[in-house]
C-alpha cells in the first residue's frame, strides 16, 4: 500500500493492525493475480500452438479442391484470426512482466516458423502419396504467407503501443 493511501486511512481512524491486515490481503490478492496472469499467458501460447496445428491439418487437404486465390484468401484469414487472438490474449493479460512480453515476441515468430514447416511437410507428404494432384500451389509459399500474416497483428499492436508512448512523452514535456 502506498504511503498516501496509508495516511488517508489513518486519518479515517484505521489502526496499525488494521492497516497491516489490509496490506497482507492486498499482497495475497496480487500474488494470485500474478499466478493467474502467468497461467493465462501459457494457456494462450498452448491454444495458439494447437490452433496452428489444426489449421495446418485442415488446410493442406484443401489444396486439391480450391483455386490458388481462394486457398490463399482462406490462409490469410485464418492466419490473421489466429494471430489476432494470440495477440489479444497476450496484451490483455494483466500483471505480466517485461520478460513475458519479450518471450511472447519470441514465441510468435517461432510458432509461425513451426507452422510454416508443418504446412510444407504435410503438403510434401500429400504430394508424395499422390493425394494432391495439383502442384499449382507451392507449400513453401503457403507456409511463408501464413507465417508473415500471423505476425502482422503482433507488429501492429507494438506499433500502436510505441505511438501511444511517444504521444505520452510529448505531452509530459
Amino acid at each position: 500500500m502506498n504511503t498516501f493511501r496509508r495516511l488517508e486511512l489513518q486519518a479515517k481512524g484505521w489502526s496499525d493492525a488494521e492497516l497491516r491486515k489490509a496490506e497482507q490481503i492486498l499482497e495475497r490478492a496480487e500474488k494470485q493475480d500474478i499466478f493467474l496472469s502467468r497461467l493465462a499467458f501459457w494457456s494462450a501460447v498452448a491454444v495458439v500452438i494447437i490452433s496452428n496445428i489444426i489449421v495446418s491439418l485442415v488446410l493442406v487437404p484443401f489444396l486439391v479442391f480450391f483455386q490458388p486465390w481462394a486457398l490463399y484468401l482462406i490462409l490469410i484469414l485464418l492466419a490473421i484470426l489466429v494471430g489476432w487472438v494470440y495477440n489479444f490474449l497476450i496484451t490483455d493479460v494483466r500483471h505480466l512482466e517485461r520478460k513475458h512480453h519479450i518471450l511472447g515476441g519470441i514465441i510468435v515468430p517461432l510458432i509461425a516458423l513451426g507452422n510454416m514447416a508443418l504446412i510444407v511437410i504435410m503438403a510434401q507428404k500429400f504430394l508424395e502419396k499422390g493425394a494432391i494432384n495439383s502442384t499449382n500451389v507451392n507449400p513453401w509459399v503457403m507456409g511463408i504467407v501464413f507465417g508473415v500474416v500471423f505476425i502482422i497483428p503482433s507488429i501492429v499492436a507494438r506499433i500502436k503501443i510505441a505511438v501511444k508512448n511517444r504521444r505520452r512523452a510529448v505531452l509530459v514535456r
